[in-house]
């Protein structure tokens, strides 16, 4: 991840559907938060309010409004040993494009590589974890618990 420059994380509002919602630092809340709710009609997260999820619309600098990652967030708090997950959202949100010029398999859409880089990655930070483990399902990404099997966070575009 050369010349990436890590944006803190700050609690910008709920949005409309009840979830938390986190963005990078001076982000612009309005776009965000319109993106958020896009998102959860999109995906009918309005009903998981009882699980105390967060969202992570982590886009970094720029104003990207299409492929943009989410972070599903289905546990109370971020654990420790996961918070390298979100420099992987703002890093993807931020470069990933480039990163899909130069790694592409032949015939694989921008997405695709996306979901397959981030499912490698995702790996490599639960590899070493008795907590964790990560896998992929269709066109998202997840973390979840190993002893309980319970899915802690979820990747997927909007």
């Amino acid at each position: 991840m050369k010349n990436f420059e890590e944006i803190p994380v700050e609690l910008c509002a709920l949005d409309a559907l009840g979830l938390p919602l986190f963005l990078s630092e001076g982000d612009d809340e309005m776009t965000a938060f319109n993106l958020a709710c896009e998102f959860c009609r999109r995906y009918g997260y309005s009903g998981w309010q009882e699980k105390r999820c967060s969202l992570y619309l982590l886009r970094g600098t720029g104003d990207k409004k299409e492929d943009v990652l989410f972070g599903l967030l289905e546990a109370g708090k971020l654990p420790e040993e996961l918070t390298e997950v979100t420099i992987l959202l703002q890093f993807y949100n931020q470069q990933g494009w480039e990163h899909f010029k130069k790694g592409k398999k032949r015939g694989e859409d921008y997405r695709d590589y996306v979901i397959r880089a981030i499912e490698a990655d995702c790996g490599a930070i639960t590899c070493m974890s008795d907590t964790y483990f990560s896998g992929r399902g269709g066109s998202h990404v997840w973390i979840a618990e190993r002893v309980s099997g319970r899915r802690v966070f979820m990747i997927q575009f909007n």
